[in-house]
């Protein structure tokens, strides 16, 4: 392929971490192309340290580039680049308008996004299918066989980033290292404090070791529940590839449907995911080897959103209350007992 590759994913971190295996799907179908990546300031960590990516542009679409003044300065970067070709992961019409005006000649993204038409190559969005599949249907409208990915995602951390791991590790102490993530953008994806408590507060009784991860938001939410049930924490404290890197170092993560399932994923961390409002059928689940996804008994409300939502429609947020400690602290023990075989 002549020219370099753009891959456009400006949504949440989550979805900038599935990206990281479609960035090395495109470098192993195209190994002497430069591939860039075009994502949220929070994602920027993890495309640095992905060694498929050349180069990162940091789309700050809530911040200083948002607008159309925006869109163009970014644009104008990978006109530079020589981008010949894009990828749009994302459905937005501030991702199809990137794409047209970087000039790139070829540019392929979903049918059901909102600027599908100015796209040269558009594929059906396969609900039915993962995301990481979903994402990889995009390579495969140039006529390839997408490669399978690699996990784990390989990284390449700065010397202060692996201190940073090394100095968590040791923290946290001895193994089975479990980590828990209690925290999600949206309040109908998270289950709730005193359970996540409870369990972590069980395992630690069984022996093992309790980290609390999450984004510095989480740090108060983390500190509140690591107070009643022990274990360190550590939100906030690492950066989403630094989080990755200590996440390999884990028996096992429990969190909700939220960015840090998915860091997971790329650790090949065994992870339990609490869905709540949302589905696993959405295409958002733990693909982990080992991995289990938890879900309510079935409700007539749910689900009630693909992102979840800010609040409960009905007030009662059965789909989380639904789902008691015990149903995750048997999966838990479970895997932590696989693990020792």
């Amino acid at each position: 392929m002549n020219g370099a590759i753009a891959i456009i994913q400006t949504a949440f971190l989550g979805d900038a971490a599935l990206a990281m295996l479609f960035a090395q799907q495109v470098r192993n179908t195209f190994p002497n192309a430069p591939v860039l990546f075009v994502g949220r300031p929070d994602a920027r960590a993890l495309a640095e340290a992905n060694p498929s990516i050349t180069r990162t542009i940091v789309f700050d679409k809530r911040g200083r580039d948002r607008g159309p003044g925006g869109i163009m300065r970014r644009a104008a970067e990978l006109r530079s680049a020589g981008v010949k070709t894009v990828f749009c992961l994302q459905r937005s019409i501030r991702t199809a308008l990137l794409a047209i005006a970087s000039g790139a000649r070829v540019r392929i993204g979903f049918s059901t996004a909102t600027g599908a038409r100015l796209f040269t190559h558009r594929v059906p969005y396969a609900t039915e299918l993962h995301e990481i599949e979903r994402n990889a249907k995009l390579l495969a409208a140039l006529g390839v066989e997408p490669p399978a990915p690699q996990l784990p995602l390989e990284l390449r951390l700065r010397d202060d980033q692996h201190e940073r791991v090394r100095t968590a590790i040791e923290r946290t102490g001895k193994q089975p290292r479990i980590a828990i993530a209690p925290g999600a953008v949206w309040a109908t994806k998270r289950w709730l404090p005193e359970r996540f408590g409870e369990v972590a507060r069980m395992l630690h009784r069984d022996g093992a070791s309790v980290a609390f991860l999450g984004g510095a938001s989480d740090r108060e939410l983390c500190t509140a529940i690591a107070r009643q049930s022990g274990g360190y924490v550590l939100a906030g404290e690492l950066d989403p590839a630094e989080t990755v890197a200590f996440l390999r170092s884990c028996t096992l993560l429990i969190a909700n449907d939220s960015a840090p399932t998915h860091l997971a994923t790329l650790a090949a961390c065994p992870t339990i995911t609490i869905f709540g409002s949302t589905v696993p059928a959405f295409g958002f689940g733990p693909r982990a080897p080992g991995s289990v996804a938890v879900e309510p008994p079935p409700l007539e409300c749910r689900p009630c959103g693909t992102h979840g939502r800010r609040q409960c429609p009905l007030g009662t947020l059965e789909c989380m209350h639904s789902i008691e400690a015990a149903d995750v602290l048997r999966h838990a023990r479970t895997l932590l007992l696989q693990a020792r075989l």
